[in-house]
């Protein structure tokens, strides 16, 4: 089978393939060490090929690679230094020829002896060349470990650096394991570990409660991405609009969010079988079923089941009213009020009784209307034994029979706070117990 990149087994060819001519050996010299040296310059100098490590290549070459090689590398030794052997060559030829000297026998120890200095002075140049390879070979590989999280530098400078930057100025960095990409830090204080050492600093400021990133509103952030996207609630502009309704958001997780309104319902209840959006609506649905309200008006005393419900209410106990009909010129306070009245501009009567076929604007419209089918009076006088269909009729009645100025509402959350506080009451006992 062929050695591919993908199958191939680092450890296999490491030791039995040679790089070069690709032939399986019993022995051979690894080529990435600081010994090797002379064997990769040699390399590059006599073909200007340089040899890198990658993990599916081979990474020994053979004894019969490099006797060639160095066959190679001593005739081009002898091709570059042609004009100084042969100025040698003159130099001692002339020297002969000033004082007579015709033994051929001297004449060569004299040539042999000028050839053995340049050979000397060369070795001396090549094993320089030696040494600043070798620093350079060590910088390459990565030698500078760090102690404390064990990450690999190219040089000191790079370490001392990484020192400063990651231990001493980040703190609660963490416990660091693996290397490469499987290198994780852990969080001190809790079980999360992350790939990336700054956004351990941005979880730790969760513990150590810093909140670095200031909004002139007052508001803080742990993160700079958090701050840039609540700046945007200081501003008018929509960056991300609905394909389907041409509704527009100021961030991307609030358009992704509404288009569960266009999708179909994912998420059944289990009492009544109403199908919701979202996993977030079937907790609010249940709420309602458990008659839970978690969000309190600070001016009134209303308990709501949503906080979308409380933000609206509280709109109410403001005198100006911001949100404006563009045909009649009518004012309310929320956006819920004002598409119940559009509809009534535009005669859109979708909810129709299925006994009369009357048609209503709203659900509620409807339910109110359905109780003069099932004659239901859910609105007892608590002066009197008369019951009413509305609650509008109830205050009526307890205002002109009764004299008392009543309002149904009001008697109802009243009920519902009081309801709310026994729970609380009843299940703080049985914590006690």
């Amino acid at each position: 089978m062929d050695i591919t990149p993908e199958t191939a087994d680092p450890e296999t060819v490491l030791t039995d393939t040679c790089r070069v001519c690709l032939l399986k050996v019993a022995k051979a010299t690894y080529l990435f060490s600081a010994e090797s040296i002379d064997i990769l310059e040699k390399l590059h100098s006599c073909f200007q090929l340089t040899l890198t490590y990658k993990k599916y290549l081979p990474s020994v070459i053979c004894d019969s690679c490099i006797e060639e090689l160095n066959i190679a590398y001593n005739f081009r030794q002898k091709c570059v230094s042609i004009e100084e052997r042969f100025s040698i060559l003159i130099q001692i030829t002339d020297h002969n020829e000033d004082n007579n000297i015709d033994d051929p026998v001297e004449l060569k120890d004299d040539i042999s002896e000028k050839v053995e200095i340049l050979k000397h002075d060369s070795e001396d140049k090549l094993s320089g060349i030696q040494e600043i390879s070798k620093i350079n070979y060590s910088v390459e590989k990565d030698t500078f470990l760090c102690t404390l999280c064990n990450k690999a530098l190219k040089s000191e400078a790079s370490l001392a650096k990484h020192n400063v930057s990651m231990h001493q100025k980040r703190k609660h960095l963490g416990k660091v394991t693996g290397f490469g990409p499987d290198r994780r830090y852990h969080c001190t204080k809790c079980s999360y570990c992350t790939p990336h050492s700054q956004t351990l600093v941005n979880h730790m400021r969760r513990h150590n409660g810093d909140r670095p990133y200031c909004c002139h509103c007052g508001k803080t952030f742990t993160q700079a991405s958090s701050l840039n996207a609540h700046r945007k609630t200081h501003s008018n502009t929509t960056y991300f609009t609905c394909t389907i309704c041409g509704k527009q958001f100021k961030h991307a997780f609030t358009l992704k969010k509404h288009l569960n309104v266009h999708g179909a319902g994912k998420f059944l209840c289990d009492i009544c079988n109403k199908q919701l959006k979202s996993r977030q609506s079937l907790q609010d649905h249940m709420y309602r079923h458990y008659n839970i309200r978690n969000y309190n008006c600070e001016d009134c005393g209303d308990t709501f089941v949503t906080h979308s419900e409380l933000l609206n209410h509280k709109k109410k106990h403001g005198m100006i009213k911001r949100v404006e009909c563009h045909l009649c010129g009518y004012k309310t306070h929320t956006k819920k009020t004002l598409i119940i009245h559009l509809k009534r501009h535009a005669g859109d009567k979708s909810f129709k009784c299925g006994l009369c076929q009357i048609t209503f604007y709203t659900n509620g419209d409807l339910q109110r209307h359905a109780r003069v089918h099932t004659h239901e009076k859910p609105y007892p006088c608590p002066v009197c034994t008369q019951k009413f269909a509305h609650s509008t009729s109830l205050n009526k009645h307890m205002n002109t029979v009764h004299g008392i100025k009543f309002k149904w509402a009001d008697v109802k959350g009243k009920e519902l706070r009081m309801e709310k506080s026994s729970k609380f009451s009843w299940v703080e006992n049985v914590i006690k117990q």
